[in-house]
């Protein structure tokens, strides 16, 4: 559930712009936890020059030592729904941290090759999750080549960068 974080962290209940709250300069936090204001991943969003959406993702990969991935991939509204492609190259460009710090290339790649099964299945494949208002929170609902994936659906809740939700077990 964690890695599709990496890529689905998008959307709003909008259904016609569901990525309205990010270009107001809020962020996606996925399996929130408002009382200790921590996130598994949080999803931020932003246009390049030409047009692109660009997901940038942090992700909570184990609680101890805090192993964290980041990585930035291009993703599309479609049919209501943010879909991205997952490849080995967004992978590799992926930069890892461990409690706060960046990895040395050593871990860097430790934790690479920890990850990769995990995204195996998902490789080259259309991943899209549609977003579902459920009281404060919204409900991912995730599918993989247009399949539903009912197994892999999170909570999701967006928030402003200022009320300091941070990514932490």
């Amino acid at each position: 559930m964690i890695l599709l974080a990496f890529w689905l962290a998008a959307s709003s209940a909008a259904l016609n712009d569901p990525l309205a709250p990010a270009f107001e300069g809020k962020v996606q936090c996925y399996q929130p936890d408002a009382a200790r204001k921590t996130c598994a991943s949080i999803g931020a969003y932003e246009k390049d020059a030409d047009g692109t959406i660009q997901n940038t993702a942090t992700v909570l990969l184990r609680p101890e030592p805090r192993a964290v991935m980041r990585s930035r991939a291009p993703v599309v509204v479609k049919n209501g729904a943010i879909c991205g492609v997952i490849t080995e190259r967004d992978l590799q460009a992926a930069a890892f941290s461990i409690d706060g710090e960046p990895a040395d290339a050593a871990n860097a790649e430790a934790l690479r090759r920890a990850v990769r099964p995990g995204y195996a299945p998902l490789l080259n494949r259309e991943v899209c999750t549609a977003y579902v208002p459920k009281d404060q929170e919204m409900t991912g609902q995730v599918s993989i080549d247009g399949k539903r994936q009912p197994a892999l659906d999170q909570r999701v809740r967006w928030v402003s960068p200022a009320e300091g939700f941070r990514v932490a077990p």
